[in-house]
């Protein structure tokens, strides 16, 4: 949709709008960090070509304003919904997903809606408990063309419901002929649908008319969801105070609380694991550029190995440190604290195939190397 010759609807029309904005960006849910790290590449890559959100000569929005973590499929990990426009562009929308360790773009119509005024675009989307909807369509004078309420299935979107609404030849009598999924029904039969379709969810919609009175403001939505994102990737790490046992015997590796995980230097846990049936060796690949462990190996220690850590938050960074584990390459989720690398303890049970468990009585984090890892 063009951002020029836009006019005012009726203003009977404009002031029956039931806008119930949901909050400005979502929490990241069971997204990853390396999923936080490419929805911000993907984000800060549109904003390099759109610039931020501004406000345009004409009272619309400019630039990427407007961008949400939403999960559209109920499955703990949430996509990215964002939308703007260049100068004196049409408002373009996104959809991405993070899955098998990319971000996967899905098939959403390129412009954004219009509903309720024909003053600007804007943006609705459905948001409920395991199930979200982003809403297609330009409903403004009622013509028949068809809005179609988008879900995610798989990595794919899909078409929900469908409904068309035109007025008929006596508007006065605001007579509607409306259709469902291509089945005619009554315009009260379309209403009473819609609104059993999205029971118990919140509408937030969105319009890119800075002007107040029209719809939800997007602004501010960029930044939140930045910041959401960035509890993720580049978080403050505060020196973890949980007890931890190896085998039954209390130990103390150098480790750091994130997110509510343990991270721990790769040497802390193979010098604690040396002689166990978990043991592995750390070397560094100079050639490759890479850490390599080798499975049920002797550790050597090379000196420093569980030197107890200074009190106070640090700065952490998601980092995308090299491990193979016998030639092959693992997953593992780091982050680099004060020049040094700290792995999530998890990932390291599940990849060496040693028990790791969690009292909350005891605040205790116990590894158990004759045990295989068993996730949570």
């Amino acid at each position: 949709m063009s951002k020029t010759g836009k006019t005012f609807l009726c203003a009977a029309l404009t002031g029956a709008m039931v806008l119930t904005a949901a909050g400005a960006a979502d929490g990241t849910g069971g997204l990853s960090p390396q999923g936080a790290r490419a929805y911000t590449e993907i984000l800060d890559t549109a904003v390099s070509i759109c610039g931020s959100e501004r406000i345009g000569a004409d009272g619309l929005w400019d630039g990427i304003c407007l961008a949400r973590l939403i999960d559209f499929d109920g499955d703990g990990t949430p996509e990215l919904y964002y939308a703007g426009a260049a100068a004196d562009g049409p408002f373009f929308q996104r959809l991405f997903t993070y899955a098998d360790g990319k971000a996967v773009q899905l098939d959403i119509p390129d412009e954004v809606s219009n509903f309720g005024t024909d003053v600007s675009p804007a943006a609705r989307l459905f948001v409920g408990e395991g199930r979200a909807y982003l809403v297609d369509g330009h409903e403004v004078i009622m013509s028949g063309k068809p809005v179609t309420y988008y879900s995610k299935q798989g990595n794919s979107a899909a078409a929900a419901l469908t409904y068309t609404e035109t007025l008929g030849e006596f508007p006065n009598e605001a007579e509607h002929i409306c259709t469902l999924d291509g089945e005619s029904i009554s315009y009260a039969g379309l209403q009473a649908a819609l609104d059993d379709f999205t029971a118990g969810m919140t509408e937030a919609s969105y319009s890119f008319w800075a002007s107040a009175g029209v719809g939800e403001s997007p602004a501010g939505t960029v930044a939140a969801t930045r910041q959401a994102l960035r509890t993720l990737t580049n978080p403050t790490a505060q020196v973890s105070t949980h007890r931890v046992t190896v085998d039954g015997k209390a130990a103390a590796p150098a480790a750091y609380e994130i997110n509510g995980n343990n991270y721990c230097k790769l040497r802390d846990i193979a010098q604690l694991l040396r002689g166990t049936a978990a043991q592995f060796e750390v070397t560094w690949n100079g050639a490759a550029q890479r850490i390599d462990l080798t499975d049920g190996a002797g550790y050597t220690s090379v000196g420093g190995e569980l030197a107890a850590l200074p009190t106070g938050g640090k700065a952490a960074e998601l980092t995308g440190a090299s491990v193979y584990l016998d030639g092959r390459q693992l997953d593992l989720t780091a982050y680099n604290i004060a020049d040094n690398n700290y792995f999530k303890l998890r990932d390291l049970g599940a990849a060496l195939d040693f028990g790791v468990t969690w009292d909350n009585g005891t605040r205790t984090v116990a590894i158990d190397t004759d045990a295989p890892y068993a996730a949570e």
